[in-house]
């Protein structure tokens, strides 16, 4: 279902009629004060950038906690609303990693940072593979669209090396979950590889440089730990991976079946490149040095009053971590992550309070979620999914805000995941309630729907949107895609990112107000959200209850 017919006459009134049961709870209106403090707080310079596991993201998580105390919710999670979630910080230890290359005529060492890139090992402190190398293609086993690049190939106990990216036949989404590095990586240690080597491309250059990417080489590398103090992302079996660019990439197929050049060329015609043995083996090595914080995830429930719905919960969603400061010397370097997403921290306590205020409380629970470490690769959103504080099953529906984009008065709002769930219509109809429209995602290139927490709820089968604001300025002076364009190049993860005259307080009440609608009617509808037939995530991550 496309998202554009959603807000067509006929679908519409489908979708009133659907919702007839929530037709009649008052719309309230936000209040922009309360939204103005909370961002400000949280995006000032004391809190240092929010950092994952810092003392300014401590302070960000109790400030959260007293809002949800002062709210009345219960706390959840934890005590003090805070459920406590353990990672494991590896940074680089004294010999970072190695990449060799040997063949008949002698090895070949590829350098760190101008070769190959890696990052420093969560799964333990020393890790090394030395095998024979496999090219498999793009490394994707997609039995609905009839593509297998392990057909064939023996790869146990093996090196695999893997294309960047994805046919382009795949459709955006679902390929964006095949091309992942986890899927990717998954898919290798299912068939029996300790190793694995992704291949930059041109493609893969143009969209990310090389050298973008090997900038970060000195990053921090998190994974939050399970009771037996393994990672939680740790894929069994595989030992080692890297990254390899273009020109290096192309020395593993000398003397080959066929060279690296050929494929990119097949790649560019829109064949599959099939996969064979190189004639080549490798030995990788890498180490780290492991610490242990704790930072956690602020959790407040709002309990439901309908004795037959309030065992299920909707979680409403934002991460509450940025990226803490840059390096160098002078000049401004917090990154204060007011967009990004001290909004969608702020918006999400407005949405709590205007529940509150209400005195209508929901039929169905809700769970106000502060995540920790989306800045790190979605892990607090990823861990709780994993251990919410209720029954698993109980999760119905999550609402994710995620830099919302408050720029200027809208007229439009953008529902990442609507095309896949019966929240989409949900979406169109509080949109419409609020003198808004539903418009379809501008940038399907980017395939959002997969890089923000709601999709680690996704992953437990759980339907789940993310909004943000539309394109469409109520001024029609503004250009609202250049202004949102202009952010991302500008401000987007830099010290710029700031409280300041950039966040727009009547989009940020319209905002509120948006996902407010959507809220109450997910909490108060008969029936619970579900995944449209024959959806693809709707498929791949059903549980087995439902």
């Amino acid at each position: 279902m496309k998202i554009t017919s959603l807000i067509g006459g006929g679908l519409l009134a489908a979708a009133l009629t659907a919702c007839s049961t929530t037709l009649f709870f008052p719309l309230p209106s936000a209040d922009s004060a309360h939204i103005r403090t909370h961002l400000e707080y949280l995006a000032s310079d004391a809190l240092g950038g929010r950092k994952t596991g810092s003392a300014g993201y401590r302070q960000a998580a109790d400030y959260v906690a007293g809002q949800f105390a002062a709210l009345g919710l219960e706390a959840a999670g934890g005590p003090d609303y805070l459920q406590q979630v353990t990672f494991r910080r590896a940074t680089w230890g004294d010999h970072p990693a190695t990449f060799e290359l040997h063949g008949r005529d002698g090895d070949i060492t590829f350098e760190l940072g101008k070769d190959f890139i890696a990052a420093p090992p969560t799964v333990a402190e020393q890790v090394a593979a030395s095998a024979g190398l496999v090219f498999v293609g793009y490394g994707i086993e997609a039995p609905d669209y009839r593509l297998d690049d392990y057909a064939g190939l023996d790869v146990k106990d093996k090196i695999v090396v893997v294309l960047e990216g994805r046919p382009a036949r795949l459709p955006s989404e679902v390929g964006a979950h095949y091309a992942s590095g986890r899927t990717k990586r998954n898919t290798a240690a299912r068939h029996g590889a300790i190793g694995f080597i992704s291949l930059n491309t041109p493609e893969s250059e143009a969209r990310r440089p090389f050298a973008r990417s090997a900038a970060h080489l000195q990053d921090p590398r998190f994974d939050w730990l399970r009771a037996d103090n393994t990672p939680g992302n740790a894929i069994p079996g595989l030992r080692i991976s890297a990254g390899l660019d273009m020109p290096a990439a192309k020395q593993l197929f000398v003397g080959a079946p066929r060279s690296l050049d050929t494929i990119y060329l097949e790649m560019r015609n829109g064949v599959v490149p099939k996969g064979f043995p190189l004639p080549y083996s490798a030995s990788l090595s890498s180490s780290a040095r492991h610490e242990t914080i704790t930072s956690p995830n602020v959790v407040g429930l709002l309990p439901g009053s309908d004795p037959k719905l309030r065992d299920e919960y909707v979680v409403f969603s934002a991460h509450l971590d940025h990226i803490g400061t840059d390096g160098g010397k002078g000049g401004d370097r917090i990154n204060n992550g007011a967009q990004d997403n001290a909004a969608g921290i702020a918006v999400m306590l407005e949405v709590a309070r205007l529940f509150k205020a209400s005195g209508q409380a929901p039929r169905r629970s809700l769970l106000f979620v502060a995540v920790t470490a989306e800045e790190e690769g979605l892990l607090g959103s990823d861990y709780f999914a994993q251990h919410p504080p209720v029954p698993p099953q109980a999760m119905v529906a999550n609402i994710n805000l995620d830099m919302p984009m408050l720029l200027y008065p809208f007229r439009d709002v953008i529902a990442f995941g609507a095309e896949h769930s019966s929240l989409g219509k949900t979406a169109a109809h509080a949109a419409e309630r609020t003198g808004l429209k539903l418009s379809p995602d501008p940038m399907p290139e980017q395939v959002i729907f997969v890089r923000s927490d709601h999709y680690s709820f996704v992953r437990q089968g759980v339907p789940a949107i993310y909004l943000i604001t539309g394109r469409e300025a109520v001024d029609n002076k503004i250009d609202g895609t250049g202004a949102q364009v202009a952010f991302l190049k500008s401000r987007y993860h830099r010290p710029g990112d700031e409280a300041d005259a950039q966040i727009n307080y009547v989009a940020a009440q319209q905002f509120a107000e948006v996902n407010y609608a959507i809220a109450r009617e997910v909490t108060d509808g008969d029936k619970k959200p579900r995944w449209n037939r024959g959806d693809f995530f709707g498929n791949l991550y059903s549980r087995k209850s439902d």
